[in-house]
């Protein structure tokens, strides 16, 4: 019976420290993020080499939308050829506000809060929930 209360004993603490490793990880990512207007948050990946994106200007972008978090979450959209003007309203408020200063080539990621995002609506991720995007932009207008 001692070794069935050592298993227990051993199984509790492998899941504290998988907890506090887990908490951890959650905590580095978010030193990582900067915040913007309306809660936006981003982080870059890749920091581009190539034009930087400008305000009214025709972009296209790689993307992958998940729900929970950039890594594991269920993959809700992507697309690996939008197009849309940043700024122009065309796309949710979170993409134009978290595509700012944004370089051809770079890879990013936006946590886009409701405010910024579909609101109350529930596109996949739940009502209300934060969208995690991962976006590489390919091209910038001149």
């Amino acid at each position: 019976e001692s070794s069935r209360e050592e298993q227990k004993k051993l199984s509790q603490k492998a899941k504290l420290d998988e907890q506090a490793k887990q908490k951890k990880l959650r905590s580095k990512q978010g030193n990582q993020f900067k915040t913007l207007r309306k809660g936006v948050q981003f982080t870059d990946i890749i920091v581009g080499k190539g034009p930087v994106v400008k305000d009214r200007k025709n972009c296209r972008v790689e993307y992958v939308l998940r729900s929970k978090n950039h890594i594991s979450g269920k993959i809700i959209d992507s697309s690996s050829n939008f197009g849309f003007r940043v700024g122009k309203g065309e796309v949710i408020q979170g993409w134009d506000i978290g595509m700012e200063n944004m370089r051809v080539g770079g890879t990013r990621r936006l946590i886009v809060p409701p405010l910024a995002g579909y609101g109350n609506r529930d596109i996949g991720a739940g009502k209300g929930a934060d969208l995690f995007f991962n976006i590489q932009l390919l091209h910038v207008a001149n």
